[in-house]
């Protein structure tokens, strides 16, 4: 079987996947051949996301909804079963902000999408991946994990809970078949980032990246494609990150200017 259809004849799961990160998995994930779940709280952006996927000649399948809500959960157990691949790629953020002026609400919620949810959200599907022999669960995470976002102790918290998920999750499924992976991007040129972060704050990112240049959504879709495929069943507990070089090096770069002299 070609590496452009391997994953022909299974079902994938994608939460978050109603635009940016999310769809560019989706999409990677059915051009690998696999039939796929799309999740999300916006029905009309799933349904572009849907109709990215089905262009490739294969299934998809919306599931709208909040993963905080019993009732997603509920519509989840008719597909559960099915699903070979799980990809949590659905996050909240609470306003950038010192914690003491964040909301308990707020933080309630970035810790129940990003945390809790995948814990249940996994924990209904992982039996039927283990009594297959085959499974691949891929977290999306962030560099903010590991070095810190000021104004985001609640999200970077959150998301570095995924390390401890993946690698315990990793020992407890290795031997059925599943792997268990996490990536953490950095700063990826999505319509969040676009929308919510000061492009002076994304410039002084930047000056930190290798690269010196922002990530597609395609290029985290990339990598969570190949942990899904069966090329990658050596690779599990893996933390994989996909960032341009993000702390590469013991100086930031200038940006480079046009010299006009």
């Amino acid at each position: 079987m070609s590496a452009e259809r391997e994953l022909a004849g299974r079902t994938a799961l994608v939460t978050g996947a109603s635009r940016g990160i999310g769809r560019a998995i989706a999409v990677a994930l059915g051009a690998m051949g696999a039939r796929v779940i799309v999740a999300g709280r916006r029905e009309s952006e799933l349904a572009l996301t849907c109709a990215a996927v089905r262009a490739l000649g294969v299934e998809c399948e919306p599931l709208v909804g909040d993963l905080r809500d019993r009732a997603w959960f509920e519509r989840l157990e008719r597909v559960a079963p099915q699903i070979d691949v799980l990809v949590h790629n659905a996050a909240a953020f609470a306003p950038y902000a010192p914690l003491e002026r964040v909301e308990p609400a707020r933080i309630d919620e970035v810790l129940d999408v990003v945390v809790r949810a995948p814990l249940a959200l996994t924990a209904r599907v992982v039996p039927h991946m283990k009594a297959r022999g085959f499974g691949r669960i891929v977290s999306i995470g962030t560099i903010a994990a590991s070095h810190g976002a000021e104004g985001q102790v609640a999200y970077s918290t959150a998301k570095s809970a995924l390390v401890g998920f993946t690698k315990s999750l990793a020992a407890e499924c290795a031997r059925h078949g599943v792997t268990v992976n996490l990536v953490e991007p950095g700063l990826i040129a999505t319509e969040r980032i676009a929308e919510a972060v000061d492009p002076r704050f994304q410039e002084r990112l930047l000056a930190n990246v290798a690269l010196g240049r922002a990530g597609a959504s395609e290029e985290v879709a990339n990598a969570v494609a190949f942990l899904c495929s069966p090329r990658a069943a050596y690779i599990t507990g893996a933390v994989l990150n996909v960032s341009g070089g993000f702390g590469v090096g013991l100086y930031a770069r200038e940006r480079e200017r046009s010299d006009s002299r």
